[in-house]
This record gives C-alpha cells, structure tokens and sequence, in this order.
C-alpha cells in the first residue's frame, strides 16, 4: 500500500453537485444556511446543521441524518464509484487559484508524524466530528494538506486537467469548483510512486476531523476480532496541496467586554505597554508583530514598547500569542482560548467591516486585526512537533464536504 491512495469515491450526480456538497459554515450567514436548506432538501447542511426546534434527543437527530445520508445513496443522488480513482480538485476565487488531488492516506500515517498538524483543538468538537463520522460511517468532507512543491506532480496534474472537468460550478463560498476523475491505472500509479517520495504533509485545515478519525479507528479496532489493518476505517480522505498554492488570511479576535474597564482606562492599559496610534481608517497590519485595535468607533495601530522576552515558550514570533501575552490575558483577563467564552474569532475573509459591525452593534467590546501566520511558521511548528493555539490561521479556500465522500462501507 502507498502513502496515498486512490479510493472509491462517493459522489453526487453532475445536476445535483452544486445543491448537495456545502462549504465550512464559518463562511455562511445564518440566513443562507436556513434559505439553502429550505430550496435544497438533498444539501449536507439538512444532515450537518438538523432543525432543533422540535427539541429532539441526540439520538434522534443522529438517526434522523442517517436517514437521511441512506436515503440519498437509495434514491443515487450520491453514488459511489466501481473503480478506485484519484480526483483532481481546482478551486478559484476571482484572485486565487489552487489545484490538488483528493486520495486516502493510512491513519498510522498521522499517528506515527508522517503527516503532522500544527493546530492545538477543541476536544468537544473533536467529539462532534467523531459521532458524526460514526454515525454515518463515511467522511464527507477531506482532511485538507499541504505538501512540500513537486515539480513531476504539478506537470501530471496540469496534463490530466486539459480535459473537460466531471465537475464544474460555483458553490455557497462563491468559489469554483472543479472535479476530474483519474481512474487510469497507470496514472494512478504514476501518482502513488510520486506521493511516495514526499517525505512529509502537513495538515492545514481539519485537525478535529483527523483527530476524531484516529479516535474512530482505535474504537472499531478494539470492537473488531478480526481486524486485519486494512479496514476502511484505517484510512482518511485528504485534498492534498502544494505549499506554494496554499493561501494563509488573517484570523482576527473579538473580546466580548473590557474586563470592567472603562474604554479610556483600558486605552491607558495597553499604552503602557504598546505604542499606540490613532488610524482615520480601518487598520490591518502588513508586517508581523503589529496588531490593529477597534475600540469605541476608532481605529488604532499597536505596537509594542519592549522586545518580546526570548523564553516565551520558544513561540516568540507568533502574533496571536504575543497579542495574549502582553494584552489579552493581563488585560482582559482572557485564560485558555479554547474555553474562554469570552473571546470569539472571526476569519479574515469577512473583512474588517466585520469587525466594526460586531464592536458597533454591541456584540463584542474591543476588536483585533492580526498579520496573517506564515506558511513558514506552520511548517516550522509541525517539524518541531508543537502546536499553535487555535484559531492560528484560516487557508482559505477550503474543500467542499461532500463533493467527494469516503464511504467506509
């Protein structure tokens, strides 16, 4: 077996792609969810997002979407492929485009750092993702990686996208979406060998996904007798990147209240430690270790006063940590980001407007724009086996959930 794999995927008929397959939410309004499902009774979202009004049980509403997913296997608006493919997957924004190859890669593969994550986690979420692979037994949406540029790969998959696409719309994120299926043996092959010469992948979005995956293994492992290593269980779905494509966007922060400061008290505050000035503008930061502040109705650039002590648990040059340490924390009060209700985030494709709106109407007290992380950092992390806080960054864009299912069955 190769370090990727093809796989029988799981797909929606051509008509239906567009309606069926949905984007992460973070990108969606609660009206367009609610107004998507309503017009699109075979979306994911009808399984993903389930009505609560009727205040049905957890089991139930487990039941209910996987009613729901058997139903659309039943009635072929998804239905899998006879020959184990590889799919070459295009996405592009109006300034943006990456192309990549969806697969499936051995669990152990994670679990022994040969693909390896940067991103600490929500384990409630984590908890989420694995009841819900379980319960549907099937992974409808890639673990999105990034590997090192491979100059062999991109000319392969440039050949194998001259073609006409299998697939080809524009989705809720207002992205396109593209889709072709390799299913020739040969190219197939081709692309294994390839994959099995990159030494290491890197996961970019979907570290609650991977973790409930390998949670999911462990579990039908020990609840197998007769298991062998080569279940579908063992393996993951993946949309794998070049680095050189992958595309990083800020990741902001939202405080809901000043900690009982007053707006001047707390400008006081951080002036003792930051330089501080006044922007007649939204203000994003275009270099690292500078921060902008929305407070009040004003803009305002910080910067700060002293040079970061070295022995900041070796995660000096990471702005978001130095945004916590120096100013959130002593502060605001703000402890752990992953169970402070306290602070909320917001990805950097909704602009600072977002931000402005959030602060105006009331919803949060004082809002932060961040320089966005760095690829290099990202690497630079997984290589020396730690974690940034989550929330560190936003690859955007993101993989549709559904366009292509890995069914376990």
């Amino acid at each position: 077996m190769h370090f990727i794999n093809p796989f029988k995927g799981l797909r929606p008929i051509i008509d239906k792609a567009s309606s069926v397959s949905i984007p992460s939410t973070d990108h969606l309004s609660e009206e367009v969810i609610v107004n998507h499902k309503k017009n699109n009774p075979w979306s994911y979202l009808n399984i993903f997002n389930p009505d609560t009004k009727n205040k049905k049980s957890q089991n139930e509403i487990n039941a209910e979407a996987k009613r729901k997913f058997e139903l659309m296997k039943n009635k072929s608006v998804l239905t899998k492929d006879e020959i184990k493919s590889f799919y070459i997957y295009k996405i592009s924004t109006k300034e943006h485009s990456q192309t990549g190859i969806i697969g499936t890669a051995k669990l152990s593969a994670y679990d022994n750092l040969h693909i390896r994550g940067h991103e600490e986690i929500y384990f409630e979420r984590s908890q989420k993702r694995f009841d819900q692979i379980n319960n549907l037994n099937a992974q409808i949406g890639p673990i999105y990686v990034i590997h090192p540029d491979n100059e062999s790969l991109t000319k392969l998959i440039e050949k194998q996208s001259t073609t006409q696409p299998a697939y080809s719309f524009n989705a809720l994120d207002e992205c396109k979406h593209e889709l072709w299926i390799v299913s020739e043996q040969d190219t197939v092959l081709k692309i294994s060998e390839i994959f099995n010469k990159i030494n290491r992948i890197y996961i970019a979005d979907g570290h609650h996904r991977i973790e409930a995956l390998s949670k999911l293994a462990e579990f039908r492992k020990h609840q197998n007798p007769n298991h062998k290593g080569d279940e579908a269980y063992n393996y993951f779905m993946v949309a794998i990147f070049p680095k050189s494509q992958a595309r990083i966007l800020d990741y902001n922060r939202l405080i809901k209240d000043l900690y009982g400061y007053s707006a001047k008290d707390f400008l006081k505050e951080v002036k003792k430690k930051f330089l501080v000035n006044k922007i007649n503008e939204s203000f994003k930061p275009n270099k690292p270790k500078s921060f902008g502040m929305y407070l009040d109705k004003n803009w305002y650039s910080l910067e700060l006063k002293k040079k970061p002590e070295e022995n900041l648990f070796h995660i000096i040059n990471l702005d978001i940590n130095l945004l916590h340490y120096y100013l959130l924390e002593p502060i605001l009060g703000i402890g752990d980001p992953r169970y402070d209700h306290r602070i909320d985030f917001i990805a950097g494709f909704h602009g600072l407007k977002s931000i402005e709106k959030k602060v105006n109407s009331g919803e949060a007290s004082v809002g932060f724009s961040l320089f966005a992380t760095q690829m290099e950092d990202v690497i630079s992390f997984a290589d020396k086996k730690l974690t940034m806080p989550p929330k560190s960054t936003w690859f955007d864009p993101k993989p549709l959930d559904g366009l292509v299912a890995y069914d376990f069955e």
